[in-house]
């Protein structure tokens, strides 16, 4: 009677550093690599003195500070990946296009063709503006216009101080009126 196979072990993982920077000195190295524009999981993994993902996050859910700062990389990596996407829009990358052809013969042949890659180059800067959008959505999100259906809206600055008295009006007199509820309360 055979015995059962035995189980296959799961392939080894990926050593980090025996002599891994402790925290105070890798969170300012990853915190510049991420203000530099590239991306956590890019950072710790180039640099195998750096914390393994799961130990990083670890401390990011323990520090409220380096969860601002984190942010705030993040934030500074955007502005890179915009100044990122000026440059793609004004530089031409050449690649070639392979098409696969039959002769009359009937025999295949390429047919390479070099022209700039308009798709890619679209696709990096959209990539970029997607991700800047997701970060930073006051600066760079869509502007949404909820009030005038696309209409610029009209107002004469006689009428803009009309409205600005009668809104401080109302302010006073609800002012006005919360004190004699105090002095009969």
């Amino acid at each position: 009677m055979a015995s059962p196979p035995k189980p296959k072990k799961a392939a080894p993982r990926a050593k980090r550093a025996t002599k891994a920077l402790d925290r105070e000195k890798a969170i300012p190295v990853i915190l510049a690599g991420v203000a530099a524009g590239k991306a956590l999981d890019v950072v710790l993994k180039e640099d195998p003195t750096l914390p393994s993902p799961s130990t990083f996050w670890r401390w990011h859910m323990d520090d409220v500070k380096l969860r601002d700062n984190l942010a705030r990389a993040r934030e500074m990596g955007v502005e890179v990946h915009m100044d990122e996407a000026l440059s793609i829009a004004d530089t031409p990358m050449q690649g070639q296009i392979v098409t696969r052809k039959l002769d009359k013969d009937g025999n295949e042949y390429d047919e390479v063709r070099t022209e700039d890659m308009l798709g890619h180059r679209k696709l990096m800067i959209e990539t970029r503006i997607k991700r800047a959008q997701m970060i930073a959505p006051r600066k760079y999100g869509p502007k949404l216009d909820v009030t005038s259906d696309g209409e610029r809206i009209e107002m004469e600055s006689t009428d803009v101080a009309v409205r600005l008295a009668s809104i401080f009006a109302g302010i006073e007199k609800r002012r006005a009126g919360d004190g004699d509820d105090d002095a009969a309360g």
